[in-house]
């Protein structure tokens, strides 16, 4: 299935949308940007430790996001479904673009190891960045599926391909 991912094309929007980094620039200032690229480091330290900040950033990228998935979409011919993989998905509101919610939880630990060597950050500066997202709890009860990121790549596989099923039935039972 074809996943579009929210952070990637974020970070691409935020290179190329004039619009964006006119405004990252007007309330982040000239840092936010080096070499006519996003500043990541910088803008992270501003926005994962002030949410009122990281708001701010949201209502300046995420409308962007959603018209580029609405555009990403329109171009997905002959498939059943696409998956929209989103960290903040409920925290951004885009959820109500999706039929269906999937939620993967796994412990704090686990997760802050996987973005450890993912992103080459430290733990406080996950921890920072996951204050600003909802907790699984929240999620899972938001959630249509969950799956637990507990054990092996092999149980996420199984897991996924039993969704994937249940999902084909529940859109062809639709159409």
């Amino acid at each position: 299935m074809p996943v579009y991912s929210s952070d990637q094309r974020g970070k691409i929007l935020m290179n190329q949308v004039k619009i964006i980094k006119k405004n990252v620039i007007k309330y982040f200032g000239k840092d936010s940007y080096r070499k006519d690229k996003i500043n990541k480091t910088y803008l992270s330290k501003i926005v994962f430790k002030n949410p009122i900040a990281l708001k701010l950033l949201c209502t300046i990228v995420h409308p962007w996001i959603s018209l580029d998935f609405k555009q990403w979409i329109s171009i997905q011919k002959k498939t059943l479904y696409v998956i929209k993989e989103s960290a903040i998905l409920f925290e951004s509101r885009s959820y109500k673009e999706c039929d269906f919610i999937i939620t993967i939880t796994s412990p704090k630990k686990n997760m802050i190891e996987r973005i450890i060597k993912r992103d080459n950050l430290n733990e406080n500066q996950i921890i920072d960045r996951l204050k600003n997202q909802i907790s699984n709890k929240k999620r899972k009860k938001k959630s249509n599926f969950v799956i637990k990121n507990y054990s092996s790549t092999y149980h996420l596989q199984k897991e996924s391909d039993r969704i994937h099923k249940l999902l084909e039935k529940l859109i062809i039972q639709k159409n």
